[in-house]
């Protein structure tokens, strides 16, 4: 179990959409995979580990064979998805304040999601990232947040709302017109987070309905909410997202890693033995999600997975990967053609 949990209300939301979008992605066959029951549904006060989010994720793609579907998940989302944060936000009386709550209350459904809220002049700027999950993130998910709210302003406004630009951490995808024409906007992809960029005098159009009693209720119920959750990035947060970077660049050593953070070598590893943890332990949690990330793209060797991950021969990474999941690349890649194909 990772640091940080997801809502369930959330899980819930997402597993409503895939089915509306893909009638095979019911949540009896999609959680048993992911090795969760599904009567975890019925407890609204459950939560998963970010591992299984991410995981759920990855299934969902699997499952229907649909790397977009982030995207159109999103046209089934509803506020409701959000739970308490949704509502917060439907109750706002324009879009100014629902981009606040937004931003303001993300933390309620995942603990490690940072949202900022930023207007400069004429331009305003929402942005989603999780600085401490593999990197970049799942493409599914990127999609469906960013057109989530996306299309939730064009709902709750009613007007024809068209951004200034769009960004996403992941990759450029193959086919990018459904972007196109779903944003009518720049897209940008490899981008630092994720982002909808809009015109500033779009934040006083007003809400269609609003309930702006209800919307101080739930102010005060989400601030109760978040004042019960942990800071948010500790020290093995931060350390995840530095060895992101590291990745990036291939140098994994913890001594650039520990000058960053502001400590000696030493130090950082007394600190995260006392956190229960080793640098080692980090960087192979961090290798064996993104490995699982680049294999199932298909455009990349196995030669270049491994060293995208900074390991210096391809057989070190063979048997990394067999130990981390108990099968090879090559295995693990055929299973998931086979998958595809069904």
């Amino acid at each position: 179990m990772g640091l940080h949990a997801v809502s369930i209300k959330a899980v819930q939301g997402i597993l409503s959409a895939a089915q509306a979008t893909d009638s095979h992605l019911e949540a009896e066959q999609v959680l048993p995979a992911i090795r969760l029951c599904p009567e975890i549904l019925k407890d609204a006060d459950e939560q998963i580990s970010s591992e299984k989010f991410y995981a759920l994720w990855l299934e969902l793609v699997h499952r229907s064979g649909d790397r977009s579907i982030g995207l159109k998940m999103a046209e089934f989302t509803q506020p409701s998805t959000w739970d308490v944060v949704g509502y917060a936000v439907e109750s706002s009386p324009d879009l100014n304040e629902a981009m606040q709550r937004i931003a303001r209350s993300a933390r309620v459904l995942n603990e490690e999601v940072e949202m900022t809220f930023e207007i400069h002049g004429k331009v305003a700027r929402l942005t989603h990232a999780i600085p401490s999950s593999p990197v970049p993130l799942y493409r599914a998910l990127c999609d469906w947040i960013v057109a989530g709210v996306f299309l939730m302003i064009r709902r709750m406004t009613g007007v024809d709302f068209v951004p200034l630009k769009v960004g996403f951490e992941h990759s450029l995808p193959e086919d990018i017109s459904v972007y196109r024409q779903l944003f009518r906007a720049p897209v940008e992809f490899d981008q630092p987070v994720n982002e909808i960029v809009f015109d500033s005098t779009f934040l006083s159009t007003p809400f269609l309905r609003s309930y702006p009693e209800l919307g101080k209720v739930l102010d005060r119920y989400i601030q109760e909410l978040l004042a019960k959750l942990p800071q948010s990035e500790n020290l093995i947060d931060s350390v995840r997202r530095e060895i992101s970077v590291e990745l990036r660049g291939g140098n994994l050593g913890i001594d650039t890693v520990a000058k960053r953070l502001g400590f000696v070598s030493r130090t950082l590893q007394r600190k995260l033995k006392e956190a229960g943890t080793s640098y080692q332990q980090l960087v192979d949690e961090m290798r064996q999600s993104l490995s699982i990330y680049y294999l199932q793209e298909e455009h990349m060797a196995v030669s270049e997975v491994a060293f995208l991950l900074g390991f210096s021969e391809t057989s070190a990474f063979h048997r990394a990967f067999k130990r981390w999941t108990g099968t090879t690349p090559g295995e693990f890649r055929r299973t998931l053609k086979l998958t595809n194909e069904m």
